[in-house]
C-alpha cells in the first residue's frame, strides 16, 4: 500500500507543536515532533520525510542552519518556515535558500493546509524533473502496439498483475519491449500517480549502480562533495524498474535483496538506515534459474523477484504485430507533412523477416528506410534487410543465396549468420552494427564471444 505523507514538525514551542500534530493527524498525516534544529537534522538523517514545518529561532541549531542542511542533502524534502511577524525579512531569505514558503504566527489552519498541499505538489514536480533529467532517453510511452493473440494474452496477464503489489520479473529477448510492459503495469496499478523510475543495470558499474540506487553521503568517495538521494528514494510510493537485472553483480545483489525484504537501505558511506516503499519490477534476457544454478545470480533474490513472472514473446512469434508496429514507427519518425508508406513488397519482406533484434531492430530498420527512401513510398530496397529472407528470390536467382545459409538448421545458427553478415556489411565496426541489429554494444560483444565470430583477413 502507498505510505502516509510523513511530516516533521520542528518548533521549540510545545503548545504550537501539540496543535500542529492534532491538526495534521486529523488529515491522516504521519507526524513526528522535535523541539530543536539539532534533533531535526538527526531525524531527517534517520527517516524519509515529505515535509518539514520549521521554526527559525531555536536554542542549539537555528532553523536557517537546518534549512541549509536539508537543501544540500535532501533537496526533494519540502520546507515551510513558521515565523513571527518580526522575522519576515529572515523568512524571505529562507525562500531564497530553497524553502517552499513561510507562514507567520499565529496562522490560520486552512491557510496552512493550502500551503502544505501546494508544497507536496511541488515535491512531485521536483522528483519528476529530476527523473526526466536522469532518464530522458529511457522513459517511454505505455501505449503497446499489436494485434496478435500472444500479445493480447500477455496484456491480460499484465493487467491482472498490476492489481497486486507483488514483485514482478519480466523475461524476454533483447528488444522485445520489456520496459514498455513494466510501464504499462505501473500505469494500471494503484501507484500510477507516483514515479516510475527505470535503471539499466547493465550500463552501470558496481560502484555507480549502488550509489544511483541508494544514494551516497558527503565524503563517501573522492567526488562526493555533497550527499545525494538515490533512485529508491525518488521512487518512494511508485515503481522501480530494474532492466537487465541479470547483469547485476553478486556484490550488489545482497543489498537489493535486503531492500526487497523490508524496504530498508543505507546510502553509500552512511550508517543510518532509511526506508522506501517501492514496487520492484525486474527484467532480463537471461534464464535466471540457470544463472542461479551457475551461482552467478542469488537464488534467494530470484525467488523474491519472481513472485509473478511474465514472458514477452519475440517478434517472430507474433508476426501479426510486425506491420502495425512498422506503421506506428512510420508515423512516429516520418516528417509530419510528408508521411511515408510501405509498398506491398516491403510489407511482404518485413512480414517474412525473422527479426533477431525484435522490435528495436524493426524501429531502426524503419528509421533508416525513411532516411534513404527518396519517395513517399518505402520500397523493399530501402529496408536494407540482411540475410537470405528478403527479398524472396525467384527460382532463377536462387544461385545468389550464399551456400552457408543452406546449413542453417536452428535459430542460433540463423542468429550467428545474421550477426556475421551485419558485421561484415559494417566492416566490423560495432557501433553501426549494434544499431542495425537493434541491440546494445555490450550484447553484440557477448554474441561475438558466444559464436566465436572473427573478422576475415
Amino acid at each position: 500500500m502507498i505510505t502516509q505523507i510523513k511530516v516533521l514538525v520542528c518548533d521549540d514551542d510545545e503548545a504550537i507543536c501539540y496543535l500542529l500534530k492534532e491538526q495534521l493527524l486529523d488529515k491522516n498525516f504521519s507526524v513526528d515532533i522535535v523541539y530543536d534544529g539539532k534533533y531535526a537534522i538527526e531525524s531527517v538523517k534517520k527517516k524519509s520525510y515529505d515535509l518539514l514545518l520549521l521554526d527559525l529561532n531555536m536554542q542549539i541549531i537555528s532553523g536557517e542552519e537546518v534549512l541549509r542542511f536539508v537543501k544540500e542533502n535532501y533537496p526533494s524534502l519540502q520546507v515551510i518556515i513558521l515565523t513571527a511577524d518580526s522575522e519576515i525579512r529572515k523568512a524571505i531569505d529562507c525562500i531564497k535558500l530553497g524553502a517552499y514558503d513561510f507562514l507567520t504566527k499565529p496562522y490560520n489552519f486552512d491557510d496552512l493546509f493550502i500551503t502544505i498541499n501546494r508544497a507536496l505538489e511541488h515535491k512531485e514536480l521536483v522528483i519528476k524533473n529530476e527523473l526526466l533529467t536522469k532518464q530522458a532517453n529511457t522513459i517511454k510511452s505505455a501505449s503497446i502496439i499489436g494485434e496478435s493473440q500472444n500479445l493480447a494474452k500477455l496484456i491480460g496477464l499484465a493487467a491482472k498483475a498490476a492489481l497486486s503489489d507483488s514483485s514482478i520479473l519480466i523475461e524476454g529477448e533483447t528488444g522485445t519491449g520489456k520496459e514498455l510492459l513494466a510501464e504499462f503495469i505501473h500505469k494500471n496499478s494503484v501507484r500510477h500517480d507516483k514515479p516510475f523510475v527505470a535503471v539499466n543495470c547493465a550500463s552501470l558499474p558496481d560502484q555507480l549502480i549502488e550509489s544511483e540506487l541508494f544514494g551516497y553521503e558527503k565524503g563517501a568517495f573522492t567526488d562526493a562533495k555533497t550527499s545525494k538521494q538515490g533512485l529508491v528514494e525518488y521512487a518512494n510510493g511508485g515503481t522501480l524498474f530494474l532492466d537487465e537485472i541479470g547483469e547485476m553483480s553478486l556484490n550488489i545483489q545482497p543489498k537489493l535483496l535486503r531492500f526487497l525484504e523490508n524496504g530498508e537501505y543505507r546510502r553509500v558511506g552512511g550508517v543510518n538506515t532509511f526506508t522506501s516503499n517501492v514496487r520492484i519490477i525486474g527484467a532480463t534476457n537471461r534464464n535466471l534459474l540457470e544463472e542461479a544454478e551457475r551461482k552467478s545470480f542469488r537464488r534467494d533474490l530470484l525467488f523474491r523477484l519472481n513472485v509473478i513472472t511474465l514472458t514477452v514473446p519475440p517478434l517472430r512469434e507474433r508476426k501479426e504485430d510486425i506491420i502495425p508496429l512498422a506503421e506506428h514507427f512510420l508515423k512516429l519518425k516520418s516528417p509530419i507533412r510528408s508521411p511515408k508508406k510501405l509498398s506491398e513488397k516491403a510489407i511482404k519482406a518485413l512480414s517474412d523477416y525473422h527479426f533477431p533484434g525484435n522490435i528495436r531492430e524493426l524501429e531502426h530498420i524503419i528509421e533508416r528506410a525513411i532516411i534513404f527512401s527518396e519517395e513517399n513510398v518505402i520500397r523493399i530496397e530501402n529496408l536494407f534487410l540482411p540475410g537470405p529472407e528478403i527479398p524472396k528470390l525467384k527460382e532463377e536467382e536462387s544461385d545468389l543465396i550464399p551456400d552457408e545459409y543452406s546449413k542453417v538448421i536452428n535459430i542460433e545458427d540463423l542468429e550467428r549468420l545474421h550477426i556475421q553478415k551485419v558485421l561484415e556489411m559494417n566492416r566490423w565496426e560495432r557501433v553501426p552494427s549494434a544499431l542495425q541489429l537493434g541491440i546494445s554494444q555490450k550484447t553484440l560483444y557477448t554474441k561475438i564471444k558466444k559464436y566465436n565470430l572473427k573478422q576475415n583477413g
